[in-house]
């Protein structure tokens, strides 16, 4: 059986992945960073894993590597386990290993930083399989014991794969072309069924259940539910749960999330209703809503959101409209 997909990164900018699923992909691999530090962490990364799950395509991702000995590949896997944070995956966490900066490390340093790796991923509960070319299979790594130990991506740009080792996924050209994608995209075939089950620590529709949370906060109702409350998270989950605005952890997007994971909070009880106004001032925005605009309401207002000592000046009243544009103003 065979399935096509794709592999992207920052490089292909932003991707409209309706417009992918509805092409025909099957399955999409997306990089995760590159390198061994925090702040190598593709740019589009997020945006790309959050496409792949509301448009319900199996996703796995790659890093590419720039480790020069086993203790960086090591660190490669580390720092690829923290961008992750437990998230679900369907398909590997694949080392991609290809830099020129590593080709005359030798055959056993290169294989061993490949198991290196794979095994600090494997820890972890993901599936580990390492990405090369032809050549690289070949010559520069074990292709024998990393094709009996993990999964292999080989790349060979050609109309047959010649590579003569083990491997589950082929890439085939870096010239191929994809509605919703602008420019070049790496076209890949897969050769083993990963659809029949989940690789990764939560199916892909599981969502917690938090019908037991009392309150307002998301936070606290994910951390009190044991599930990881980073805005990463709560954005993964705000897409999950089928919004498709952009989550920006405002006070509304948050007792909604809440709702639909089963919270029971009434959205409109505690904030006022966003404005269409689109001026300056916080008295007509409040009249735009139907609310008593006078100083004395404002400075009750503005008790109940913090800010202290209301006098009404231009910098408390931005700080109040910022709010009720945001649906981040408590009512009184």
């Amino acid at each position: 059986m065979e399935y096509r997909g794709i592999d992207v990164s920052k490089w292909q900018g932003s991707i409209d992945w309706s417009r992918v699923k509805n092409s025909g992909v099957e399955f999409a691999i997306i990089r995760i960073g590159y390198g061994m530090y925090e702040n190598q962490k593709d740019s589009q990364f997020e945006n790309n894993y959050v496409g792949c799950l509301k448009n319900n395509i199996p996703v796995g991702v790659y890093l590419y590597s720039y480790a020069l000995n086993e203790n960086d590949a090591k660190k490669e896997a580390e720092v690829v386990l923290k961008w992750l944070n437990g998230r679900q995956l369907n398909l590997p966490v694949y080392y991609d290993i290809e830099d020129k900066t590593q080709q005359n490390l030798g055959k056993k340093t290169l294989t061993n930083m490949c198991i290196s790796f794979c095994e600090e991923i494997e820890k972890a509960g993901y599936w580990a399989g390492v990405y090369a070319n032809k050549y690289w299979f070949t010559n520069l790594l074990d292709g024998s014991e990393l094709g009996n130990r993990f999964t292999c991506w080989v790349a060979q740009y050609n109309s047959v794969n010649t590579y003569a080792g083990k491997y589950d996924m082929w890439q085939y050209t870096s010239s191929g072309s994809v509605d919703g994608i602008d420019g070049n995209v790496d076209l890949n075939i897969l050769y083993r069924d990963i659809f029949t089950n989940t690789i990764g620590k939560v199916p892909v529709s599981d969502l917690p259940n938090l019908s037991d949370y009392k309150g307002v906060s998301i936070v606290d109702a994910l951390k009190q539910n044991g599930v990881d409350s980073s805005f990463e998270n709560r954005k993964r989950l705000y897409a999950l749960a089928g919004f498709t605005d952009e989550y920006v952890g405002s006070a509304i997007q948050n007792l909604n999330l809440l709702n639909k994971l089963g919270a029971n909070v009434d959205v409109t009880s505690n904030y006022y209703p966003v404005p269409r106004y689109n001026g300056n001032s916080i008295v007509d925005a409040l009249k735009s809503i139907d609310v008593d605009s006078s100083f004395e309401n404002r400075k009750r207002i503005a008790a109940k959101n913090k800010i202290n000592n209301y006098r009404g000046t231009s910098y408390q009243n931005s700080k109040m409209l910022k709010l009720l544009k945001r649906g981040q103003l408590l009512k009184v």
